[in-house]
């Protein structure tokens, strides 16, 4: 075909098959891609269920909290200063999206913060650090508009195995 024919039917010089040969290339390495996004995320969201359990210390020292499995969710007894196990003041879940959310009820005679859990880390070697962050509102079908908000977030560092554990009574 001459280099005039081309033009006029706007045709390429270049056969059809490398053109379809890269397009199945790239959709292979994109569902690799795919596969292993899916695979590395399962493996993380793994890690950080294996990671929660322990002894955290609030940063600015107002709480300390051993965190362990409690049924299908996770249980925070309080540690008293003295280092004795006192109540269960967290109670958490893993929800739909992934996410780990609950209560926690830092005093008896105070409504109790919505919270939502995470851990993650400032830098690559740097230890895990425990995010709890909340508020006193409730959840939307209880919005009270008189009432008002009390935030919470305070940073929790590891410092060691939990010791207290939530037993359920049995009698």
């Amino acid at each position: 075909m001459s280099a005039r024919m081309t033009t006029v039917t706007g045709e390429s010089p270049r056969p059809a098959a490398p053109r379809t040969r890269s397009v199945m290339r790239r959709l292979g390495s994109v569902a690799s891609l795919t596969v292993a996004a899916f695979c590395v995320a399962g493996v993380a969201k793994a890690d950080i269920q294996r990671t929660f359990e322990g002894r955290w210390v609030a940063n600015n020292q107002s709480l300390t909290l051993d965190l362990s499995r409690c049924g299908d969710g996770w249980c925070g007894i309080e540690v008293t200063a003295g280092g004795s196990c006192g109540r269960t003041v967290l109670r958490a879940f893993n929800d739909p999206d992934g996410l780990i959310t609950g209560q926690l009820q830092v005093d008896v005679q105070t409504h109790p913060y919505t919270i939502g859990m995470h851990l993650f880390r400032r830098n690559p070697n740097d230890p895990e650090t425990l995010m709890i962050r909340g508020h006193t509102r409730g959840s939307l079908a209880q919005f009270d508009g008189w009432r008002r908000i009390y935030r919470y977030m305070v940073e929790f560092a590891r410092v060691g195995d939990a010791a207290c554990r939530h037993d359920p009574k049995v009698s």
